[in-house]
C-alpha cells in the first residue's frame, strides 16, 4: 500500500468507499471488505452522513455500520475516518443545506453513528456557489475550535472556489480546506453526462491547479463502474444504463486498448492500471475503491503498490505512443 502525508496524518492512496453499506451491501459483506482492506495496509475509510439515509436528518446506515465494526474490531487510532455533511435534500439538489445549524446537526449525528468523538477529515458534501466562500470557512472554524474535526475538506467544489476559500482562510488565519474530493477517472466524465450539475468532475485545468498547489484529491468512481475491465473482458453490454451514459464515449473507448496493452505488459489487471492512473499523479492523489463484491475489492488492492511512470500516464490518455 502506498501512502501520502496530510500534515502529520498518513493516508492510504487507496481509500475504501463505504457508500451503500447496510443498504444494498449487507453488513456481512461490508465487514469482509473492511477486514480485507484494513489487513492489506489500508487505513482510510470514506463515508457520508447521506449514505444510506432515507430522509434528511434520518439515520445513515453506512456510518452506523462502520461504528459497530470499528467498536468491535479495530483501534480507532489505527484508522482515518472521513465523512461528509450538509448534503442537499435528495429530492432537490439545489436546495442548499450549508448553514451552521445543519452543519452542527449533521456532524453530531455522524459522531454518534461512528461511535467516536472526532473525525480525521470532514467534507462539505456539496458547495453553495451563491454563498461567499469566506462565510463557509468562518462557519467551519467552529468544528476545528471544538476539536470535532482535524482537517476540513471540500467535496464537489471547483478548484476556483477552493482557492477563494483558502485565500480567505490564510489571510484571516483560519483553517483552510486541506483536501478535495471530486469525480476523477481515466474514463473522462462531465456533470452533464453524470446527470448532476452539483457534482464536480476533474478537468485538465483543475488537475494542473491541484498539481501546482500540491493539494490532495480523493477521487470517487475512479474505476468508472468497471468500464475498462468490462470492455476489455468483452462484456461491455453488462454495464448499467447509467454507466453507459456516463462513460461510453469515443474518448474513453479510445483508451480501452491502451489500458489493455499496458496491463498485459505490466502483468496486472486493468483495474490495477486504472487505479494506478490516479495514485501515480504528481499531486497527492487517492483513489476511493468501492464495490458491492468482496472479490472486486481484492482485485483493486492487488495493484495497490503499482506506480506508473509519467510516460505511461501520458500513454494512457493518448498524449504519447510510447509506454
Amino acid at each position: 500500500m502506498k501512502y501520502i502525508q496530510l500534515n502529520n496524518t498518513k493516508l492510504a492512496r487507496i481509500a475504501l468507499g463505504c457508500d451503500h453499506y447496510g443498504e444494498t451491501i449487507p453488513e456481512s459483506v461490508a465487514n469482509k471488505q473492511l477486514d480485507i482492506y484494513l489487513d492489506s495496509g489500508g487505513n482510510l475509510l470514506d463515508t457520508a452522513h447521506v449514505y444510506g439515509q432515507d430522509t434528511v436528518g434520518g439515520p445513515s446506515s453506512s456510518e452506523q455500520l462502520l461504528g459497530r465494526y470499528l467498536k468491535a474490531n479495530r483501534n480507532r487510532k489505527d484508522v482515518v475516518l472521513v465523512s461528509k455533511g450538509c448534503h442537499p435534500p435528495k429530492e432537490d439538489m439545489h436546495a442548499s443545506r450549508i448553514d451552521h445549524r445543519a452543519m452542527v446537526e449533521d456532524i453530531s449525528r455522524t459522531l454518534e453513528n461512528l461511535k467516536t468523538d472526532y473525525l480525521d477529515i470532514w467534507f462539505f458534501h456539496r458547495d453553495d456557489p451563491e454563498m461567499p466562500a469566506d462565510e463557509i470557512i468562518d462557519m467551519a472554524q467552529h468544528l476545528i475550535d471544538k476539536k470535532l474535526v482535524k482537517y476540513l475538506g471540500a467535496s464537489n467544489w471547483t478548484h476556483r472556489r477552493i482557492a477563494q476559500a483558502n485565500a480567505w482562510a490564510n489571510e484571516r488565519k483560519k483553517t483552510p480546506f486541506s483536501i478535495s474530493q471530486i469525480q476523477w477517472s481515466l474514463a473522462h466524465c462531465t456533470p452533464e453526462q453524470w446527470g448532476d450539475d452539483t457534482l464536480v468532475c476533474m478537468t485538465e485545468e483543475a488537475r494542473l491547479w491541484y498539481e501546482e498547489q500540491q493539494m490532495p484529491v480523493m477521487a470517487f468512481s475512479p474505476q468508472a463502474k468497471g468500464f475498462f475491465s468490462k470492455m476489455i473482458a468483452g462484456v461491455g453490454e453488462t454495464l448499467s444504463d447509467r454507466a453507459k451514459r456516463r462513460f461510453v464515449t469515443d474518448l474513453n473507448l479510445s483508451r480501452v486498448p491502451r489500458v489493455r496493452s499496458l496491463a498485459e505488459e505490466l502483468g496486472v489487471t486493468p483495474a490495477a492500471v486504472v487505479i494506478a492512473y490516479i495514485t501515480s499523479q504528481k499531486n497527492p492523489s487517492i483513489a476511493i475503491a468501492g464495490s458491492s463484491k468482496v472479490e472486486q475489492i481484492t482485485d483493486t488492492l492487488n495493484g495497490a503498490d503499482l506506480t506508473l511512470t509519467e510516460e505511461q500516464l501520458a500513454y494512457l490518455v493518448g498524449e504519447s505512443s510510447k509506454r
